[in-house]
């Protein structure tokens, strides 16, 4: 796959510079494929504060929800392959003490996980998993371990009734997946994603940090300023949010997706993407954001992790696709990036 190099007077670095400025973000990536298959990057702001050094194109980042795409994904495969059916339940893989104390684990399928109708509680609601953090901010979380989180709640709604993002779904879904190929998450996802891609720059989390990765910096006490969190696992080996990529390797994914075959065929994308339930917006497929622009359809997912955000689009009409990565959370109010380069990508839609 071709790539260019942004020159010094690239409008896409200006604009993204502003965007940066705009935002109060440290520093941002982004990388845009284009349908002939080439693809550019351009980097702005910083990696890191202390000590000083500029953001580069190559940076990796925590994805955050962009990995719940890369676990429907698995799970899919899984379906092919007819390792599981989509409308199994959970229960079915879980210990007897969970299947019995996780609300809705014996009636919710493996397609409600996927499109977050399971009516399971969210383990993230509520202080108390992050008061956990606090106490071992390098612990190494593992699917297994949130069960007990899940447990014990009560069900927000009876199955497939309703839409409600519940990072649980996807640590189910992850559990599921070690429990049928009997190995951790990140070894599935290196032989079912990572190596057919040559995504080289993607793993999930580990300690300690490697140099690639740009620091994150979120307003963790609440003042009003970004402070480096970059050492606190708050899901480094976890389904829901736990993977670290590039801009490179992000559209790798999406064209190994949405445009080349290599992850799935063309029923199991179609199902994807055609089965949804409303989700405010838009529509959520599985493990997927299915959205309508002035400029046509929208396949992607946003995702935050502790000091990171993120954003990934793919425009099949146009069969583009767009990757935003940055190692902060905006302390000003503004809109999604890859909404306000549209215009500028594709041009005035009236015209």
């Amino acid at each position: 796959m071709a790539q260019t190099q942004a020159a010094p007077s690239d409008p896409l670095q200006t604009f993204l510079q502003a965007y940066v400025q705009q935002a109060g973000l440290p520093g941002a990536v982004v990388g845009i494929s284009y349908a002939d298959g080439s693809s550019r990057f351009v980097a702005a702001g910083l990696s890191s504060a202390k000590p000083n050094r500029k953001m580069r194109e190559s940076a990796r980042f925590y994805i955050g929800s962009l990995t719940k795409m890369m676990t429907s994904v698995v799970i899919l495969q899984l379906a092919s392959e007819q390792r599981l059916k989509l409308s199994d339940h959970p229960a079915r893989w879980l210990p007897p003490e969970y299947a019995q104390s996780i609300a809705n684990a014996k009636t919710a399928t493996i397609t409600d996980l996927l499109h977050n109708s399971s009516g399971i509680p969210d383990y993230l609601d509520g202080d108390f998993f992050f008061e956990l953090v606090g106490r071992e901010p390098q612990h190494g979380w593992r699917n297994a371990e949130l069960l007990p989180l899940i447990a014990d709640r009560d069900a927000v709604f009876s199955p497939g009734s309703d839409y409600a993002n519940s990072n649980s779904n996807y640590i189910l879904l992850g559990y599921i997946i070690e429990q049928i190929e009997q190995a951790p998450i990140e070894d599935v996802f290196e032989k079912r994603i990572f190596t057919p891609l040559d995504m080289n720059a993607t793993s999930f989390g580990s300690f300690p940090r490697d140099r690639d990765i740009a620091r994150g910096y979120d307003d963790g006490d609440g003042d009003g300023n970004l402070e480096d969190v970059t050492d606190y696992d708050v899901g480094d080996h976890l389904a829901d949010g736990g993977v670290v990529s590039n801009a490179r390797d992000m559209l790798a994914f999406l064209r190994g997706l949405f445009a080349d075959g290599t992850l799935l065929g063309p029923k199991a994308i179609e199902r994807m993407i055609t089965d949804t339930r409303f989700a405010g917006n838009g529509s959520y497929g599985y493990g997927v954001m299915v959205g309508q622009s002035d400029w046509g359809p929208v396949w992607g997912h946003d995702g935050t992790y502790f000091g990171y955000s993120a954003e990934i689009s793919w425009f099949p009409d146009q069969q583009t696709g767009v990757v935003f990565l940055t190692n902060g959370r905006p302390l000003n109010e503004v809109p999604p990036f890859t909404q306000q380069l549209l215009p500028a990508l594709f041009g005035n839609p009236f015209q």
